[in-house]
């Protein structure tokens, strides 16, 4: 029967890069990021260490088959006991990366053929060591983290994946596709010689497709080891978390391999991170998703994007080389959160648009998938409406407007289904080349040929085509136009630039958590006298809500504010606004 796992027993995980226990205590930290070596080194795992062996007679020792004493206590009035003690105040993640070469055997090339300074994850020696890496690391602490998972991936072609190894993964491809006939050649030396484009080169496009397969199984076999090792040797789950830099096609395909994933920010502008905090989310439903923010970021930064991680149902930690103020910051909202946990559980978040990032077609398109997709998530927020992310349309769309951007190269299973839904009367929004591609990178006939730009009738719904690269004045009104049907879900007016994501448990309540985005040099523009509306369909009949704010004292219980009919909506004035605060209106 398999074991549950023990640590971490929640999708939100508050971890620090501090060595030292107490200190990461004092920033609210639930566990601490160790390096493998240390842990090995270290002493021994938590637990009550068992008594040496002693031999039958010896001084306190009964003889064998001696009865042992009564005890001088009744069993029936033992009653119970403290718990057992433990040798770590906080919980090891013990970090091992398993992208380093060990030597010539494992490390990849350049296309010059200069060596890389990256393990090949195609060449069977790396993989062992990488297993044998993460192996280790389950022998001690209470999760492992594996990093460096994307590093070969990002690396080539420009960098690396021009080995030995590469050549021989790449022949035993092709052989798949055109048979075991193939004679071995070296498909490199013509990738190379080629003056064609870099996309239109022989076997450019198995080449590419060779580079996500190969990255995602060198990972998944690390994984698997490790959780191996640590059922064999420990008897216990173990969970396997990942460390990526920003987010990849490679990394959200890697989410379904992992128990969590630590990911970095690339910006400090809350708008562009605002869609990987929620494509990190999507791909890892309720296991836990780290945002480490970028160097140099000061601790108005921090409470922003602390505050906005936790909108988006995701946490947040600081780099290594952050400030003592940044890591007290973070303290104090961890602190917050912690006690509003309870009320802070967000079921399902409330949609007014679907926003498709397909890894694959990410791939395909070396990353302008998802720029567009980032482009219209912050459009999405600054129209004030819902968006939810998308991997895949598995399941059919949920909401009333589907946003494929940048989509030139969507799966087929995908494409059909963005298809059949806008003939069954769906809105789409459709920015760019829209087409589906085959497994390795052949692209179609586009998805909507009748539709060249601008509003037309597709079926019984309506597509709305804009060029790539469009202003955000003309996606605002291709928004505009296609929600003309409904109206925002939330609304905010008054002083103040808040961001607002709704999650809704229509059995229980409604949350809405409000990020102030208006970020100065001395710090927050407090947002004073807004106005929030809440469509009567997602407010239910909830007349009254609950406050929680850092910087007030409303306890666990919150400030209660009356809720307001009018018309089909509710509506109150908020109290003011300094970095982030939660309205919680049970319906």
């Amino acid at each position: 029967m398999a074991r549950e796992i023990l640590f971490p027993r929640t999708r939100h995980l508050a971890l620090s890069g501090v060595g030292q226990a107490e200190e990461a205590k004092a920033v609210g930290s639930e566990a601490i990021l160790v390096p493998i070596r240390d842990a090995l080194q270290a002493s021994a795992p938590a637990g009550i260490p068992l008594p040496q062996p002693v031999e039958p007679g010896a001084p306190g020792v009964p003889e064998k088959g001696d009865l042992p004493a009564a005890a001088a206590t009744p069993g029936l009035e033992a009653g119970p006991r403290p718990p057992a003690p433990q040798a770590r105040d906080v919980p090891w993640v013990v970090t091992a990366d398993i992208s380093q070469p060990t030597g010539e055997t494992d490390r990849c090339a350049a296309p010059d053929g200069s060596p890389a300074d990256v393990r090949c994850a195609s060449s069977l020696e790396g993989r062992d060591a990488a297993g044998s890496m993460a192996a280790r690391a389950a022998l001690t602490g209470d999760a492992v983290l594996l990093e460096g998972l994307d590093r070969w991936y990002r690396a080539a072609p420009e960098h690396a994946g021009h080995c030995r190894s590469c050549e021989f993964a790449l022949v035993e491809y092709l052989r798949g596709t055109y048979g075991d006939h193939l004679q071995p050649f070296d498909p490199l030396e013509a990738l190379k010689a080629s003056a064609l484009p870099p996309a239109e080169r022989p076997f450019a496009r198995e080449k590419d497709a060779l580079r996500l397969f190969e990255a995602i199984e060198a990972t998944k076999r690390a994984v698997l080891r490790a959780r191996d090792e640590a059922r064999r040797s420990r008897s216990v789950e173990l969970a396997v978390l990942g460390r990526v830099g920003t987010l990849s096609a490679a990394a959200l395909e890697l989410c379904r391999h992992l128990d969590g994933l630590v990911f970095a920010l690339d910006s400090l502008d809350p708008m562009a991170a605002l869609l990987p905090l929620l494509a990190a989310r999507a791909a890892l439903g309720q296991r836990p998703a780290v945002a480490i923010l970028p160097s140099g970021a000061s601790v108005a930064h921090v409470r922003q994007f602390a505050a906005l991680a936790a909108a988006c149902d995701t946490d947040l930690m600081v780099p290594e080389d952050a400030s003592a103020e940044a890591r007290a910051a973070l303290a104090r909202h961890r602190e917050f959160l912690a006690l509003v946990r309870e009320r802070y559980r967000p079921v399902a978040p409330l949609v007014d648009a679907e926003i498709l990032l397909s890894p694959r077609c990410d791939h395909w398109t070396a990353g302008a998938h998802q720029r567009a997709a980032g482009a219209c998530a912050a459009t999405f927020a600054r129209s004030q409406l819902q968006p939810a992310v998308r991997l895949d349309l598995a399941g059919g769309v949920r909401s009333r407007l589907l946003v494929l951007a940048g989509a030139g190269a969507l799966p087929e299973p995908d494409a059909v289904a963005a298809r059949r839904y806008v003939e069954a009367g769906g809105d789409a929004l459709v920015l760019g080349k829209c087409a589906p591609v085959d497994e390795e990178g052949r692209v179609g006939e586009p998805l909507f040929p009748e539709v060249k730009s601008g509003l037309e009738p597709v079926g019984e719904g309506r597509v709305f085509m804009l060029a790539e690269g469009a202003q955000e004045a003309a996606l605002s009104r291709a928004i505009r136009e296609l929600s003309g049907r409904g109206r925002a879900q939330i609304t905010l007016a008054g002083r103040g630039h808040l961001f607002a994501r709704a999650y809704l448990d229509p059995e229980r309540k409604l949350d809405v958590h409000l990020v102030n985005l208006d970020l100065r040099e001395g710090g927050f523009a407090t947002a004073q006298g807004v106005q929030i509306s809440i469509a009567g369909q997602a407010a239910g009949g909830g007349r009254a809500g609950y406050w929680f704010a850092p910087e007030r004292s409303g306890g666990k219980d919150g400030e209660r504010i009356t809720l307001n009919p009018s018309g089909f909506s509710v509506s109150t004035i908020l109290p003011s606004i300094d970095a982030y605060s939660l309205l919680a209106i049970p319906r």
